[in-house]
């Protein structure tokens, strides 16, 4: 117990006289969710600028200039004559799309035959390539009726009813900085130790696997707060509504965690050096977020992408959260996701033999 207590408080000093250590816990977690909170906070798409060439200029052309109008996803940056001119708007990046009014709209309206409006669209953008073309198609089947659809279709969207893009990416976003941070912290404090030949002084009690325990424990507890913290503020200062159990989202939250540090670890005992094993885990864990099945679907990924993600504890820990908030899924149904973060921890094996090992062979 005295050598725990001896690495636990140890570390805590260490984190009190570092600022780059406390920082680490404290205020660089801290200043990327708001960086991110507030990039995305808006949460809706509006006002994107398009271009509008009326080569009609008739009554019902301006009527359905009206109804795009409307959109709050569009706005109609400027019109022109000329789709050379709207053309050169879009290259320049001031418009993401072009609508062409063919010549005679209104005629071959009247004589039923089914003009063509044609939109050109920036697909280079996908999100926003979407969405032009979601919003146009709605406000051109509610100008005309040749337009429309001949069989009525009700969309009702649920788990994020107002399709807001706050909640869509930020409650993954904000858990994929922070498995950076866990796992950086993790490096720097055995990294640094090891650089400045301290190992010996550490290890010299014997007892490798209490010391390390000691030395991860302020870490465990300043992640798994800042974790809280995030997790309350998205689902309770906000208000996002949240289906199920905070008990069981934390408690996977501590498992991941310390899933973690388990992971870093074992980066570290890899190669032993402070700056190769930064390396490694930036290559390990600055992906994650492409890889979560957040906004790329996991059934359409390949095997290697599979294998990858398999190797992230907080693809696991995602799944968590998003099953907790939307479906309130019970202990039992979330089972596996559990078990899945908790294997990460038998990293710790390998970890406290090459940390024997070597403390041995310098001893």
């Amino acid at each position: 117990m005295s050598i725990f207590k001896k690495a636990f408080i140890g570390e805590i000093k260490n984190i009190k006289d570092s600022y780059y250590k406390l920082s680490l816990i404290t205020v660089l977690p801290l200043f990327s969710f708001f960086i991110i909170i507030s990039i995305f906070y808006e949460g809706v798409i509006r006002e994107l600028p398009i271009v509008l060439v009326d080569n009609d200029k008739s009554s019902l052309s301006r009527k359905l200039i009206s109804h795009i109008q409307s959109s709050p996803t569009i706005a109609i940056k400027k019109m022109t004559p000329s789709l050379r001119d709207a053309m050169v708007l879009v290259k320049k990046s001031e418009a993401y799309g072009v609508v062409i009014i063919p010549k005679h709209f209104y005629k071959d309206t009247l004589l039923q035959k089914q003009p063509k409006i044609t939109a050109l669209i920036n697909t280079q953008y996908i999100l926003i390539g979407k969405m032009l073309t979601s919003a146009l198609i709605s406000s051109l089947a509610q100008n005309s009726q040749e337009l429309s659809l001949p069989i009525n279709i009700q969309v009702t969207p649920f788990f994020n009813t107002y399709q807001n893009y706050f909640l869509f990416l930020v409650s993954a976003l904000l858990p994929s900085i922070w498995q950076v941070f866990i796992v950086i912290a993790t490096l720097v404090s055995f990294g640094s130790m090891f650089k400045e030949k301290e190992e010996k002084e550490f290890f010299k009690d014997g007892f490798f696997e209490i010391s390390i325990i000691a030395k991860l424990l302020p870490y465990t507890i300043s992640y798994l707060l800042v974790g809280i913290g995030y997790l309350l503020f998205i689902y309770q200062v906000l208000g996002w509504e949240f289906q199920g159990s905070f008990t069981i989202t934390i408690f996977g939250m501590f498992l991941t965690v310390v899933a973690y540090q388990a992971t870093a670890l074992l980066l570290f005992v890899m190669v032993f050096d402070y700056a190769r094993s930064l390396s490694l885990a930036a290559l390990y864990t600055a992906p994650a977020f492409a890889f979560l099945g957040v906004t790329f679907p996991v059934l359409s990924m390949n095997t290697f992408a599979l294998l990858w993600r398999d190797l992230l504890p907080i693809s696991y820990y995602i799944e968590l959260q998003i099953s907790q908030a939307n479906y309130g899924l019970s202990f039992f149904d979330e089972s596996s996701k559990l078990l899945y973060l908790f294997s990460f921890w038998i990293a710790f094996i390998p970890v406290f033999f090459m940390f024997r090992k070597r403390m041995q062979d310098e001893l």
